[in-house]
């Protein structure tokens, strides 16, 4: 895990999403919805979104459709599209992810405290690859 946190400028997504209503447990369910419709996992790109809200928590695990076809195709299975506006992002990577998931938590609330939070975007995780998940907390500009 990196000790420090850097800054990105997120670019805008467009995800095929599926909610999870039992944030933090069962997320992995989320994702094994979305890519039950798959081929192959290969080259996919991966987020989770956060969205803080009066009752608690609400997370969606999000695909990054590879065209506007297959958007269309899950779409058609039921499944929303979700547009996140980019922005300012703290980024910390996490190594060896699956054995640190009891951290995430820890780590996002220390970067609140340390860049404060701009709550009109979602907190993310972007799964870059099995090993290597980018936490990513947007910030005000």
């Amino acid at each position: 895990m990196a000790e420090r946190s850097t800054i990105i400028q997120q670019a805008p997504l467009r995800l095929i999403v599926s909610q999870w209503k039992d944030f933090p447990d069962g997320t992995g369910e989320a994702f094994a919805e979305l890519e039950s419709h798959l081929a192959t996992l290969k080259g996919r790109k991966f987020y989770g979104l956060v969205y803080e809200t009066g009752s608690g928590m609400t997370y969606y695990a999000g695909l990054v459709p590879d065209s506007e076809t297959e958007e269309q195709l899950f779409a058609s299975l039921g499944f929303t599209i979700r547009e996140v506006a980019g922005g300012s992002c703290a980024r910390r990577k996490l190594l060896n992810w699956r054995t640190k998931t009891d951290q995430i938590g820890t780590i996002i609330e220390s970067m609140i405290r340390e860049h404060g939070i701009d709550p009109t975007r979602p907190q993310m995780e972007f799964y870059r690859s099995l090993d290597e998940l980018h936490l990513l907390l947007p910030i005000p500009s």
